[in-house]
């Protein structure tokens, strides 16, 4: 279960892609939710974007303890220090946005006093304790749609950099976050 300096662990790799899929659905559901045309559907869709928003926050913690306790495998060799300080510090505002995205839409509907639905109809998910009020909500929902777009802009570049990697410099930087695929030697 352990990084090694070659590879990501399996624990590493499921968290990493259950969380992208999670990410790509949970934004059409928003889309959904917000295109609804009737109240039923809007409340339908707006219960399972907060089941898997709040999914995606507890994966995302879990995946940060898992990172704390096992490092990252080490940069290639020949990698420049520019690439490796963006590479860290688009890992870092990953988890920035994983975690503050989720929150902040769960605070703006709850401060907006949104229905109580439980995660995927069965566990009990309440609103958080905080202020209710329309500015707030229209403020923290504002927030929150604008950590969406980020997370669009920082995984073009999370893309971008592993098919550089795979592709230009020809190194393990991709394959080793492969789940089928054994990192280049």
């Amino acid at each position: 279960m352990r990084e090694d300096r070659s590879r990501y662990s399996t624990v590493s790799i499921l968290l990493h892609w259950t969380i992208f899929v999670l990410i790509l659905a949970n934004a059409t559901f928003g889309g959904w939710m917000e295109d609804a045309t009737t109240p039923a559907d809007g409340l339908r869709y707006f219960a399972l974007h907060k089941s898997v928003g709040i999914t995606i926050l507890l994966l995302s913690l879990i995946r940060l303890g898992w990172r704390f306790a096992h490092p990252w495998p080490p940069f290639p060799g020949g990698m420049a220090q520019w690439e490796r300080i963006l590479a860290r510090g688009t890992h870092i505002l990953f988890y920035v946005l994983m975690i503050g995205a989720p929150l902040l839409g769960w605070a703006a509907a709850s401060a907006g006093g949104a229905p109580e639905v439980p995660l995927y109809g069965a566990v009990p998910a309440p609103n958080l304790p905080i202020a209710q009020g329309k500015e707030l909500s229209e403020a923290l929902g504002g927030v929150h749609k604008l950590m969406v777009k980020a997370i669009y802009v920082v995984l073009a570049l999370h893309v971008l950099g592993g098919l550089k990697h795979h592709f230009l410099d020809r190194d393990e930087v991709l394959s080793r976050m492969l789940p089928l695929f054994r990192p280049r030697r």
